[in-house]
């Protein structure tokens, strides 16, 4: 077993078993104000400023870059820093930009988020962002929100993918992520007024859409997936497994189905409708992280997603793969993605030239859900 691989498991013990990932964020947090109890206590200001600018450390190691894969690489981005950030990254050749993170609505006169006007800008916010990833020669895909309800401001995905491609700026590909996304999307292509032009956008499911074997794979093709991507609940031998078992299928488009692997991320410990923020210290709209910590005393980064109210607690240690490229290159992946949450520019630069974080995490890769 490897240094790095006993660094996983010891990480994973840490918190209990999970599927353990990145260490602080780089941006800005506050610490987890939490609403007086009885004893009325409250942290401080200065305790809250203790938690501001956690730095990643790299550990020295190095392991396969973004070019020295020579196959599709494909990152997502949750900030306009992170965004400019891949633009300029000659390796990457696929931009995903989060719907909950780019375009955030404006209000109309009535004070009505999203709607009329408002619901244009919002639109042409994040058309002028596809726009500048297809100038810069990367394909531009749109990661559908993790949490959709009607009284949601601003647009409904449908409607802000339906304005997309009037303005002729939709996505080469969507980043589906929820079973109810399939759906929605499978209504609107076969509604009598359902847009054509959905017909030319490719569908990705994202590892949340679980396709553990052969009789998931195919219920996800059923739904309108034209590529998966690897579970991050199953280990690599599962995976390859799972691989072998969907290229024996006699269906041939089913057994072609090309796959995306993650090689780094921090990984979603939990996603949740209610907001950390606004119960501890009042909302304030600011699409801010902040930090929770657990009795490891690991820091585990929470985005808020202000643009339609729901927060993700990332673990602390973020997965890391890329070092491993004999099991990556056996998995014959169509294409490589990296996800990007809480990293700056610097720290982004760094992961795509190879360098490996002081603290990771193989989550299941080695070890299994077991």
């Amino acid at each position: 077993m490897s240094q790095r691989d006993n660094l996983s498991k010891k990480n994973k013990r840490a918190v209990g078993g999970s599927s353990a990932e990145g260490r602080g964020s780089s941006v800005k947090k506050d610490a987890f104000e939490r609403s007086p109890g009885r004893s009325g206590k409250k942290f401080s200001v200065n305790q809250k400023e203790r938690y501001v600018k956690k730095v990643k450390t790299f550990s020295g190691e190095t392991g396969i870059s973004a070019e020295e894969w020579n196959m599709p690489v494909a990152v997502s981005v949750e900030t306009g820093e992170q965004l400019k950030t891949v633009l300029g990254e000659k390796a990457v050749s696929r931009i995903y930009i989060d719907e909950a993170c780019f375009g955030i609505p404006g209000k109309d006169a009535a004070g009505n988020s999203g709607k009329g006007k408002a619901g244009e800008h919002e639109t042409e916010a994040l058309a002028k962002i596809i726009r500048e990833i297809h100038e810069a020669g990367k394909e531009a895909g749109l990661r559908l929100r993790r949490i959709e309800r009607d009284t949601d401001p601003g647009l409904d995905s449908m409607s802000l993918l339906s304005g997309l491609i009037k303005l002729d700026a939709s996505p080469d590909m969507l980043l589906i992520r929820t079973f109810d996304e399939a759906m929605m999307l499978s209504d609107l292509e076969t509604s009598e007024t359902g847009n054509k032009g959905l017909n030319h956008i490719r569908k990705i499911f994202d590892y949340t859409c679980y396709g553990y074997n052969t009789e998931a794979v195919s219920m996800l093709k059923e739904l309108g997936a034209e590529g998966l991507t690897y579970p991050i609940e199953l280990n690599f031998k599962e995976c390859l497994n799972l691989r072998k078992a969907v290229k024996e299928l006699s269906d041939k488009v089913l057994s072609e189905i090309p796959y995306e692997m993650l090689v780094y991320g921090h990984l979603p410990m939990m996603v949740s409708a209610n907001c950390i923020r606004k119960t501890s210290a009042g909302c304030d709209h600011k699409n801010r992280f902040m930090v929770l910590r657990d009795r490891m005393q690991k820091d585990m980064p929470v985005r808020c997603y202000c643009k339609y109210c729901y927060n993700q607690i990332f673990n602390a240690e973020p997965l890391v793969l890329y070092d491993l490229p004999e099991d990556v290159r056996s998995l014959e992946p169509e294409c490589l993605r990296y996800d990007f949450s809480v990293e700056t520019g610097s720290e982004i630069r760094k992961i795509l030239a190879g360098a490996i974080p002081k603290d990771i995490t193989r989550g299941h890769f080695r070890h299994g859900v077991e």
